[in-house]
């Protein structure tokens, strides 16, 4: 009966974890700029980019919104509204952008007790002409 309980209790847990991930993809080409669908009282964020063309080139970096129509660029720098990652691929003037690159995991932990926006999205810019990039965003509440 134990074992019973337990199993129910893992399969609950999966399938809530489950529930509240969010997966979309899109391809970056050339110097575009994707800005990808809006997240509303995400907690963590997840960007995988993997080349499809003859380079990967450009940024990640996460904006936030009060209404899912007026976003404002967030500065992670000193940590207040979250952290992003990985260190080594962080550029920008406030080092609050991703650099992309094939194989690239990054990631964005928002401090939900000092981050007052609703709503969050990756805004991928590429920045070489023979660029393709496949760019796949993964966020939970």
């Amino acid at each position: 009966m134990k074992k019973f309980i337990l199993l129910i209790a893992v399969l609950f847990v999966g399938m809530t974890a489950f529930a509240q991930r969010t997966i979309s993809s899109d391809t970056v080409f050339k110097s575009n700029t994707v800005n990808f669908a809006s997240m509303q009282d995400a907690k963590t964020v997840q960007a995988v980019v993997t080349a499809i063309g003859d380079s990967t080139a450009g940024t990640l970096a996460l904006y936030g919104s009060l209404d899912g129509t007026n976003w404002t660029f967030l500065n992670y720098l000193n940590g207040t509204l979250g952290v992003a990652s990985p260190k080594a691929s962080l550029t920008g003037a406030d080092l609050n952008q991703v650099t992309m690159s094939s194989g690239l995991v990054a990631s964005w932990n928002i401090n939900l007790s000092n981050d007052k926006f609703i709503y969050h999205r990756i805004t991928a810019v590429g920045a070489a002409t023979n660029d393709s990039t496949l760019v796949s965003i993964k966020w939970s509440k």
